[in-house]
């Protein structure tokens, strides 16, 4: 996990968190949740017009990522398990990234317009043990999910084709985020740590 000198959508020209002592995009995040708790983080589009749109501060960007870690958490997978994530960029992306490194694993992120025999061997060769499924088009999740075996565990965010089409066979993200309390002991990640595998 690199040092990070900002966390993307901070505003570089306010007044920065003391980051001295971050050594890690978690630090850094934390750093922002610490300084600005009430400051709006994250904007994600919902569809239907340019007004409906949901934000999430930097305390419930990690409010929420905290609750998805406690989900990962209570699957009880080994430290350092790949979780596979497939969507185009949505906030959700971020909150599962937090969640998954939060929780100690290791994002494996999936395109989002491969062939289900890509999305086959991406899955089997990192060993991931749960797949986030995103905001896809439709199209695209119909050939990709021919690549998803039976026995995959998977969570669907709210904007994605998988919450509506695919018979209730996917957690949803806003489903366990409603029941789920936050992680009360995230893991400290060491720097040297992998946090991402990039397949390629």
């Amino acid at each position: 996990m690199d040092l990070i000198d900002t966390v993307c959508g901070a505003n570089t020209t306010d007044e920065q968190p003391n980051m001295s002592e971050a050594k890690t995009l978690l630090d850094t995040f934390s750093a922002w949740v610490e300084k600005s708790p009430n400051r709006v983080f994250l904007t994600q589009p919902m569809g239907g017009g340019d007004a409906n749109v949901k934000d999430w501060t930097f305390q419930e960007t990690m409010d929420e990522a905290l609750k998805m870690a406690a989900y990962l958490d209570s699957l009880g997978l080994e430290k350092g398990s790949r979780i596979a994530l497939c969507s185009k960029n949505c906030s959700w992306w971020i909150i599962a990234d937090l969640a998954i490194w939060l929780s100690g694993h290791v994002t494996v992120p999936v395109y989002p317009t491969l062939t289900g025999d890509t999305v086959k061997y991406i899955l089997e060769h990192s060993e991931s043990k749960l797949l986030f499924i995103g905001k896809l088009d439709e199209h695209p999740w119909n050939e990709m999910k021919t690549g998803v075996g039976a026995d995959m565990p998977t969570v669907s965010f709210p904007i994605s084709p998988a919450e509506d089409h695919d018979g209730g066979k996917h957690e949803k993200w806003a489903d366990i985020i409603a029941k789920t309390e936050p992680l009360e002991e995230p893991v400290k990640r060491d720097p040297e740590e992998l946090a991402t595998i990039i397949c390629k």
